[in-house]
């Protein structure tokens, strides 16, 4: 059985791709005993993950299957690290281990710049040492160890214009909870000045999907309303146009 590894900067992100998987009749692999030898021997089985680091997050993926494909989706932490993270990943990889994988496909936030200028960006630093370049995501495909490997990226919130996950959720929003998103419009209005002193750029939509997340999954992280809740449905599908553009890329890779 092939398998496709999405790396994402954190578990919003993730819960994205898990949504359209779930939407696509994939099933989580929860016990470790239904996991395929390759990925049972990568689960860390001590603690702390990186060196004394006890504050690391777990470095556990989440895995989806439909008996056909297995899907890993691997949270980076961080939007620094998922280049660095892809290469020690296949770097670490047997040849035999490489053979199995099909795809690889890095999703990032574009932020402040267009997708293309981002894209850039990122491998501005680039490691001499690193065997993943960025022509590799150019030509859409590795050779590593003499295996063939296909190679995406995806730049929230449309692969093209300047912003992040939130603006695509937002724009999903629009579709489902237009009443929800009029009201908590109203709401960060009447906010007084004062109480967004560390208030970022990206902030206020961020404190929108926060609001409607909440509404839905009261005292939980947006994560669990990003998996459980209408953001990313066939509504949303049909007539968002970042939503439907997101939702195609992932079935794309996942249907090869």
């Amino acid at each position: 059985m092939k398998n496709i590894l999405f790396f994402v900067e954190g578990v919003h992100d993730a819960n994205c791709v898990a949504k359209i998987l779930d939407l696509n009749s994939f099933k989580e692999i929860r016990s470790i005993d239904n996991l395929p030898e390759i990925w049972k021997r990568k689960i860390p089985r001590t603690y702390p993950f990186v060196k004394d680091r006890i504050e690391r997050y777990v470095p556990i993926p989440s895995y989806f299957t439909n008996q056909k494909v297995i899907i890993v989706i691997i949270c980076t932490n961080g939007e620094g690290r998922l280049i660095k993270e892809i290469d020690l990943y296949i770097s670490n990889m047997s040849k035999s281990e490489l053979n199995q994988i099909k795809s690889i496909c890095a999703i990032f936030d574009a932020d402040q710049k267009i997708a293309k200028e981002t894209f850039n960006e990122k491998f501005k630093d680039k490691k001499k040492d690193m065997i993943i370049c960025k022509q590799d995501f150019l030509d859409e495909e590795i050779n590593i160890k003499g295996e063939k490997i296909n190679l995406y990226n995806y730049f929230f919130p449309d692969n093209e214009s300047k912003g992040t996950l939130e603006n695509l959720l937002l724009d999903g929003a629009c579709i489902v909870y237009k009443d929800l998103i009029e009201q908590v419009n109203d709401y960060i209005k009447n906010i007084d000045e004062k109480h967004k002193y560390n208030w970022s750029i990206s902030s206020e939509n961020k404190v929108r999907v926060g609001c409607i997340a909440n509404v839905f999954q009261p005292g939980s992280a947006n994560q669990s309303s990003i998996r459980r809740d209408d953001w990313i449905s066939e509504e949303s599908i049909k007539y968002s146009e970042d939503i439907r553009k997101f939702y195609e890329f992932i079935v794309n890779i996942i249907n090869f």
